[in-house]
Formats: C-alpha cells, sequence, structure tokens
C-alpha cells in the first residue's frame, strides 16, 4: 500500500507539474506580436541553402522566422540547440508562416554536403528549415552588425574552434528582430514558441 500510495504521489507531482508548465505557457501566449521590441532590422544577405538553391533575404520576408548560428562539427551546445530547433519546427508544424533558418559559421570547413547530411540528422523539413552557407566574411559580418551576435575563433587549446552565440533570434514578415532567446535555456524557448505563434497569427 505504501508503494503504491508513493507511485500515487508520483503522478500528482507529475500532473501538477504539467498543468503549471501549461500555465506558464498560457500566460507567456497572452498578448499581441505588437507587444514584442523591435531590435533593428535584419541586413540584406544571399547566401546558399543546403541544397545548392540562392536564398536572399527578401526570399523570408511576408514570413515569422527563428533564426541560429551553427556549425556541423561543434560538439558543444550546437547539437542541443538544433534538436530545440528540430522540437520547435515540430510544435509548430500548424503554423505555415513560420520558417527556421540556420547560419553556418565554419564555411571554411562546411560544404553545401555537409549541411545537408546535418539537415537529415536533425530531421529537418527542407521546405520550412533551411541551412545556409556563405563566405565567411559575410557570414561573420551578419552575424555581429545584423544579428547583434558575437563570434570568434577559439584558441588552439579550445575545445571548440569557433565560439558563437548559443541564442535563438525571432524575425518576423518584415524582417525585424522581435527577440533573444537562449537556446539552451527551456523556459526561454517555451517563450519563443509562444512569441512566435503570436507573430504567426498577428
Amino acid at each position: 500500500m505504501k508503494g503504491l500510495r508513493l507511485a500515487g504521489l508520483g503522478v500528482a507531482v507529475v500532473l501538477g507539474m504539467l498543468g503549471l508548465h501549461q500555465l506558464v505557457y498560457a500566460f507567456m501566449s497572452r498578448g499581441r506580436a505588437t507587444d514584442l521590441p523591435r531590435h533593428g532590422r535584419v541586413p540584406d544577405f544571399a547566401f546558399t541553402s543546403e541544397r545548392g538553391r540562392p536564398v536572399a533575404a527578401r526570399d523570408l520576408e511576408g514570413k515569422a522566422w527563428i533564426a541560429d548560428f551553427i556549425f556541423t562539427r561543434c560538439g558543444g551546445y550546437c547539437p542541443m540547440m538544433s534538436e530545440r530547433m528540430a522540437a520547435l519546427a515540430s510544435s509548430l508544424k500548424d503554423e505555415p508562416r513560420v520558417r527556421f533558418v540556420s547560419f553556418d559559421v565554419d564555411p571554411d570547413h562546411d560544404t553545401l554536403a555537409d549541411l545537408a547530411t546535418y539537415s537529415r540528422q536533425h530531421r529537418a523539413d527542407p521546405e520550412r528549415w533551411t541551412f545556409l552557407r556563405g563566405d565567411r566574411p559575410a557570414v561573420r559580418a551578419l552575424a555581429g552588425e545584423g544579428f547583434k551576435l558575437a563570434i570568434v575563433d577559439g584558441h588552439a587549446d579550445d575545445p571548440e574552434p569557433i565560439l558563437h552565440s548559443s541564442r535563438f533570434v525571432l524575425v518576423d514578415a518584415r524582417r525585424e528582430i522581435r527577440g533573444y532567446y537562449d537556446g539552451l535555456e527551456t523556459v526561454s524557448v517555451e517563450k519563443l514558441l509562444a512569441d512566435a505563434r503570436r507573430l504567426a497569427r498577428d
């Protein structure tokens, strides 16, 4: 009986946590997209997708999109960020006006074939989640000057050859940056999910 009571208590705790999670999500989902801050406009860019197709900033206009910066040999937080991006794409599959863009920060090493393989590994739908490769100076300029995110080369003894931000960036249909979210923090990613829905539906 004691074991059954403990099991019942455990179930109650889990259900309580799920209920709290839903309440937090519902609270974050309140409000309109106009309530979101504006952090500047994403500048023009012209890169190539993992499928070998040209993609320019103007191609994303008219849609809300979530961006991050990754590279395929990253052994640190890139895999976690990409898994969370995949989860976001799954959660937002009912929002056709939301897209996902991952910019590669290691074009000297990553080929388009590498990005295509990485895309498949993370179950990316190529119609909604694009991996973009450009010249190294152009990617660095877009990250630093456009998205205000730092990218620096690591030292020879660093475990990672490139150090970059773990933030996701939410961009609206007019290419205005509407929010930054820590890709490693669950609550922050949940807020991103809620805000993306607000943008898509507003």
